[in-house]
């Protein structure tokens, strides 16, 4: 498969959002001296009623141009970085390939 667009989100305790960030930070230089790959954090823009109850918020890893190997290894730099002790449920990978431009239509 060639390049794709990986967006991974998950949801983090308020309470250990700040080390939390630290870990991510950490899980960034892995995937930059592993991989030459930059990450980029999010956070959930609006919350929901669910996530305000349950005291977490959803955070969003987003990397571009990665290959099948990248994705492979990410759940062991998880654990390596020490992210994985942070996370309120399981990390979602979703993943993207641009579709072909179409031709234009005729006039």
């Amino acid at each position: 498969m060639d390049s794709m667009d990986c967006y991974v989100y998950y949801r983090v305790s308020t309470t250990h959002a700040d080390a939390a960030r630290q870990a991510v930070a950490r899980l960034f230089a892995l995937t930059a001296t592993q991989f030459g790959v930059s990450g980029r954090l999010q956070s959930r823009a609006d919350a929901s009623p669910n996530d305000a109850t349950q005291n977490v918020s959803t955070w969003m890893e987003r990397y571009d141009n990665v290959d099948a190997a990248f994705i492979a290894a990410l759940p062991q730099m998880v654990v390596a970085c020490g992210l994985a002790a942070y996370l309120e449920g399981g990390r979602h990978v979703e993943c993207f390939v641009d579709m072909p431009t179409l031709p234009p239509p005729c006039a």
